[in-house]
């Protein structure tokens, strides 16, 4: 079981689920909700008084989850991907080490902000000797240059990796409050920019190529 922790004060629950999707065409996955301000609760339909593990697509999700959560779930063998959204600072600060680790990040000051406070929390307890691998999901402004980012956590040992950026675009919006009320995902109408983001972020974790994750994409689309 791997576990990819999407660190972030970004709102990114769409961003999860479609990479969740894409997973999940081949393997089990799970999406374990550790946000500050429970971003899933409202986030997909559910089926009423259902509790604890929750089906969506094709792909679970776990809502109010903690380190504890994820540690019950290690002495199972259910799922291949846990996909960790986190942006609890309590939390973050004692979650143990990942498989692959991703800031999702925008540069909207309020979001730099925080996420300097869940990165100094990730990093209070870590060896400055150990370079942490990171990759940046970033929704990219015309005016901040991406370096702008790498600025802010400069004091933290991160040894950064590939970027995969996305640029605010009404059709995504329209497909996130949309897919919000389906019990499967469309991704059909979304930006260009946010699929080959998406796709990027899928290779990244599955360690195949470009041209795999466009293919993989096609597969999701169609429900296979």
């Amino acid at each position: 079981m791997k576990q990819i922790l999407f660190i972030g004060a970004y709102e990114k629950s769409d961003v999860l689920f479609y990479v969740a999707k894409l997973l999940s065409v081949d393997y089990n996955v799970l999406i374990l909700d550790v946000t500050a301000n429970a971003d899933y609760e409202y986030a997909y339909p559910k089926v009423e008084g259902q509790d604890g593990v929750r089906q969506h697509d094709r792909f679970d999700v776990i809502e109010n989850a903690t380190l504890e959560t994820y540690q019950e779930l290690q002495n199972e063998s259910k799922y291949d991907f846990v996909l960790i959204d986190i942006s609890r600072k309590d939390e973050l600060q004692r979650w143990p080490s990942a498989d692959q680790y991703f800031l999702v990040t925008s540069h909207d000051n309020a979001v730099m902000q925080r996420n300097g406070v869940l990165m100094n929390a990730f990093f209070q307890d870590k060896s400055h000797s150990d370079l942490i691998p990171v990759h940046k999901l970033i929704q990219e402004s015309a005016v901040f240059p991406e370096e702008v980012i790498e600025e802010t956590f400069i004091k933290h040992p991160i040894d950064w990796k590939e970027s995969f950026i996305f640029y605010p675009d009404e059709r995504d919006l329209g497909s996130k409050y949309m897919n919000q009320h389906l019990s499967m995902l469309h991704t059909k109408k979304l930006s260009g920019d946010l699929k080959s983001a998406l796709q990027g972020v899928t290779a990244q974790i599955l360690g195949m190529t470009t041209k795999e994750a466009k293919r993989l994409w096609k597969q999701a689309e169609r429900g296979k």
